[in-house]
């Protein structure tokens, strides 16, 4: 009886944050990116009878399937209509159920229900996480097997019960499986545990999640490491651009309407504002450094975790050549659950009965409404009212002109964000890699321009340009000779003579 009442307990923040993470999508149906790629992947799932070997329709660099086939192959469990009206509540549910582990692990490591709860509400209230769970990708699965992975490690460690070093090897291959940058991120932590704990069992952990996914993909993973390694020598080649503007060049030189963009460039200038803005709870875990004996040694490797996240973090976003390793605050994402935790223990076990315990009582609720006001601005303002991540009713309109084409142009998409967008809403052919390996074939478009307009169009055999004038305007392509064959608002199709 007392653990049905626990999991009562435990399930009312995961359902409270599944509606809050998926409550902006209700206002803004047709929001995403990733999404269109994914539902690309599922097309072919389905048309190839299982995980796709190679994706050449619609993609005019076609390629290989290398993309983890988790996510894909759950999401063929349900019906392909109903997957692309509603594939905004899987990252919501995927969410809420690391939310119900992250309180039976707190519980279990505190023996206290309120910061078990407490747990979850500053979890809750960690502004990235709200963030990137806006549309259906595979992250908070990831994230939700590396809280397994991370937390078993630390558990076996401890207590050398071999079910918990297994438990890992099956969370481990799972990561591998559903989501590259999450595998990432672990080898660092891993790396790191293995050399400054002088402990082997996380690397051979790692090592042997490497193995199995491999074994269980039937060498399906192989690939994916191909298209992970391919995607980050291009990134380190041109990491300057990562947030450039396609015409205009840098975005530090041109102003934009992208608030995305906007927030991107404000890290850049102050990288420490990464806390504020993505994770504030890692803040107050600090103020273990150098006190770790006041934490247990499960709770030391946590709190080692989350520092060296944060650590991850910084140093990427300040040092530009390692930017190619991903968006800096990812990092804080994976360690979200341990600051939440280490943050609740503070206050309720430390600060609560100090002598300033009503001013750390006033912080943390400041800081926790401006984490809430934060999550509702951004969900407001870069989702919501998204329109260059969104298919407003001028690009609706021009999708199904294109889809009624008996003869179906080959496209060059600008901004090159709409490509697989595009693919999936017209059937039209689109200049865009269809894996990692090959993305190198379109870096003359892409992430910027470097060549003329009519040269590229020229050089890859493309009939027309899709433009949408609110990121770039005709003016913007600097080309004299050209014919508008159709416009829907700020949607055009253009041909060059």
């Amino acid at each position: 009886m007392i653990y049905l009442n626990l999991f009562l307990i435990s399930i009312i923040f995961p359902i409270l944050i599944f509606i809050f993470e998926s409550y902006p999508r209700f206002f803004n149906r047709k929001f995403g990116v990733d999404i269109w790629t994914h539902l690309l992947y599922l097309k072919e799932y389905h048309r190839q009878g299982g995980v796709p070997q190679t994706l050449d329709k619609g993609f005019l660099v076609g390629g290989e399937y290398d993309y983890p086939p988790v996510f894909i192959t759950i999401l063929s469990k349900f019906p392909e209509k109903m997957v692309e009206k509603f594939e905004f509540l899987f990252s919501p549910f995927f969410d809420s159920l690391h939310l119900i582990l992250i309180f039976f692990i707190s519980y279990y490591l505190s023996g206290n229900l309120f910061l078990a709860l407490l747990t979850q509400i500053l979890y809750c209230l960690t502004p990235i996480i709200v963030l990137e769970n806006s549309s259906a990708t595979p992250r908070s699965l990831g994230y939700m097997l590396f809280t397994i992975f991370m937390f078993s490690l630390f558990l076996f460690v401890q207590t050398n019960i071999i079910y918990l070093f297994i438990l890992s090897l099956v969370a481990g291959c799972f990561i591998f499986l559903s989501h590259r940058f999450t595998a990432q991120g672990a080898l660092f932590f891993v790396i790191f545990f293995s050399l400054f704990e002088k402990n082997g069992v996380y690397l051979i952990s790692y090592a042997l999640s490497f193995l199995l996914a491999i074994i269980v993909s039937k060498g399906l993973y192989l690939r994916v490491l191909r298209g992970h390694i391919g995607n980050l020598k291009f990134w380190y080649k041109v990491i300057d651009y990562r947030f450039s503007h396609q015409i205009l060049g840098n975005y530090k030189e041109h102003k934009t309407q992208d608030f995305v963009f906007k927030m991107y460039n404000q890290f850049l200038k102050f990288p420490p504002f990464v806390l504020a803005i993505t994770n504030p709870w890692t803040l107050p875990v600090l103020f273990y450094f150098g006190k770790t004996q006041l934490l247990t040694p499960v709770l030391k490797e946590a709190f080692e975790l989350v520092l060296l996240s944060y650590i991850f973090s910084l140093l990427i976003i300040w040092v530009p050549k390692l930017r190619f390793l991903g968006e800096g605050q990812r990092y804080l994402e994976l360690t979200a659950f341990p600051a939440a935790f280490l943050s609740s223990k503070l206050l309720i076990e430390t600060l609560l009965h100090s002598t300033y315990s009503s001013a750390y009582i006033f912080i943390y609720i400041a800081t926790a409404l401006l984490a809430l006001i934060t999550i509702v601005v951004i969900q407001r303002k870069a989702i919501i009212k998204d329109t260059l991540r969104t298919i407003t009713p001028d690009m609706q309109s021009m999708f199904s002109y294109l889809k009624s084409l008996k003869k179906k142009p080959n496209l060059l998409c600008i901004p090159h964000q709409i490509t697989t967008n595009t693919i999936f809403h017209t059937g039209c052919s689109v200049f865009v890699n269809a894996d990692y390996r090959n993305i190198d074939k379109i870096s003359e478009i892409y992430p910027y321009l470097k060549v003329p307009v009519k040269k590229a169009l020229e050089k890859y055999n493309l009939d027309a340009v899709l433009l949408n004038e609110k990121y770039a305007t005709i003016k913007d392509l600097k080309i004299k000779e050209f014919r508008e064959v159709k416009r829907f608002g700020t949607f055009v199709l253009l041909k060059f003579d």
